[in-house]
C-alpha cells in the first residue's frame, strides 16, 4: 500500500491512479476517508492522474497521537506531492478537505494550479455553530458511550445525502465497524480551528466551489460569499438534485464531474 511518512512520524495512506497527466489531489471530510473519492478517481482517470489521501485520524493514515492543525494537514498532503515529484498540482476536497487545500495555497502558492471546494469555508465556528458541534462530533459521538448507530444515520442523512442504501450505509458501516474514539483530534481541529477568510485574497489560483442545493450548513449564498473574497477567479456552482446534500462529489458525481473536468481543461498550462 502507497504510504508517505512525514517530517514527524506520521505514515499518511493515499490512492493513486497513476500516469502522467495533470496531478489533482483531493482531500476528504470529517469521519470519512480516500475512498469518498472512487467515483472521481474512475471518471477523472486517465486523463489526470488523481491522488486522494488519508488524513490524520481517519482511514489506513497512521499518526504520532499528538494535535495538529490544517496547517499541519497541507504540510502532509505536500509531503505526499513532494513523494510523488509533483510540482504544480490541483487541489482541495470536501469540508475539512478544502480547509486543507487552501491552506496548501497559501503555505505553496506557486505549486497550486487550481483549487476544488465542495461544500467548504474558511471561516471558523461561531459562538452559535461551535457548542452544537462540541456537543454532537465530541460529547455524543466520539467521547460518547450510547450506542453509535442512531447518531451515524441521522449524520448521514446530512453529511451525505443521496440514497441511504447506495450513498449512506456504505459509511455507517464503516463508521460502525471503527474505533468511534478515533477521530478525537481530528474533531478538535475541527472545532478548534482558525478562520482564514481574512486570507482568502492572497490565493489567486482559480477556484471551483460546489455545494448542494440541500447541504445544511454551506448555502449558494455562503458560497457565494467566499468566491468573491477569493484573489483569482472563482467559480460557484450548485448542483440542484435532489438529496443533493454535503458530499455531493460522492453521491451525485454524474453532475459534479462534467463540471470538475471543465473546470481542469479550462486551467492555463503554466
Amino acid at each position: 500500500m502507497p504510504f508517505v511518512t512525514t517530517d514527524d512520524g506520521a505514515k499518511i495512506h493515499y490512492l493513486d491512479t497513476g500516469g502522467d497527466g495533470p496531478a489533482v489531489l483531493l482531500m476528504h471530510g470529517i469521519f470519512m476517508d480516500a475512498d469518498m473519492w472512487a467515483p472521481q478517481l474512475r471518471s477523472l482517470a486517465p486523463d489526470y492522474r488523481v491522488i486522494a489521501v488519508d488524513s490524520r485520524g481517519h482511514g489506513l493514515t497512521e499518526d504520532p497521537g499528538v494535535p495538529f492543525d490544517y496547517w499541519r494537514l497541507a504540510q502532509d498532503a505536500w509531503q505526499v506531492a513532494d513523494r510523488l515529484g509533483l510540482d504544480r498540482i490541483v487541489t482541495g476536497g470536501l469540508l475539512q478537505g478544502g480547509w486543507t487545500g487552501l491552506r496548501m495555497a497559501l503555505q505553496q502558492p506557486g505549486r497550486v494550479r487550481g483549487l476544488i471546494l465542495v461544500g467548504s469555508r474558511a471561516d471558523a465556528y461561531d459562538g452559535f455553530e461551535r457548542p452544537v458541534f462540541e456537543r454532537v462530533i465530541m460529547d455524543s459521538w466520539i467521547l460518547g458511550d450510547e450506542p453509535l448507530e442512531p447518531l451515524a444515520k441521522l449524520i448521514a442523512v446530512q453529511q451525505i445525502g443521496g440514497d441511504v442504501e447506495r450513498h449512506q450505509q456504505f459509511w455507517v458501516d464503516k463508521w460502525l465497524a471503527g474505533d468511534r474514539r478515533r477521530p478525537l483530534l481530528a474533531g478538535r481541529a475541527l472545532i478548534d480551528r482558525e478562520g482564514i477568510e481574512d486570507r482568502l485574497g492572497e490565493i489567486t489560483a482559480p477556484a471551483l466551489l460546489m455545494h448542494g442545493v440541500g447541504d445544511p450548513v454551506q448555502t449558494r449564498a455562503k458560497t457565494e460569499a467566499m468566491a468573491g473574497s477569493m484573489g483569482g477567479p472563482a467559480r460557484v456552482e450548485t448542483i440542484d438534485a435532489f438529496a443533493a446534500a454535503h458530499a455531493v462529489t460522492w453521491t451525485h458525481p454524474e453532475l459534479t464531474d462534467p463540471l470538475i473536468r471543465d473546470f481542469l481543461a479550462g486551467l492555463p498550462n503554466s
